[in-house]
């Protein structure tokens, strides 16, 4: 059952690129932003469960089909090319990861990627 309308995905990849962008290269924890991106890289098993995620999210309505497309296209649609597609933003990679990590049932603290806030953590 899809709770909210619109597309989520989207919508979480711009509040992302605003905490990015505020962080003026450097994060949080110290590190820059740079090397947070450099080790988000994308295996093929990495491809191959996500698009499965997303396909299967879609067909028992977790995700509208405009997020499953949304997620598909970020990852580079049926091909995988040895990582993310050239030029994907870190907000992206960060939503998308994020978003698989909640539909396998991995619940890191904080607000999930539509704003509520989670119960519990695995």
């Amino acid at each position: 059952m899809v709770i909210a309308t619109g597309n989520r995905v989207e919508a979480a990849i711009e509040r992302y690129e605003v905490r990015i962008k505020a962080l003026n290269g450097v994060g949080l924890d110290g590190r820059k932003v740079s090397d947070v991106e450099a080790g988000m890289a994308l295996t093929f098993d990495d491809f191959f469960q996500y698009q499965q995620l997303q396909a299967l999210a879609h067909a028992t309505g977790k995700l509208t089909p405009d997020e499953a497309q949304t997620i598909y296209l970020a990852l580079g649609g049926e091909g995988f090319h040895g990582d993310w597609p050239v030029g994907t933003r870190l907000a992206v990679k960060l939503v998308v990861t994020q978003l698989m990590g909640e539909l396998l049932g991995i619940r890191p603290p904080g607000p999930s990627l539509h704003g509520t806030p989670r119960r519990y953590a695995r």
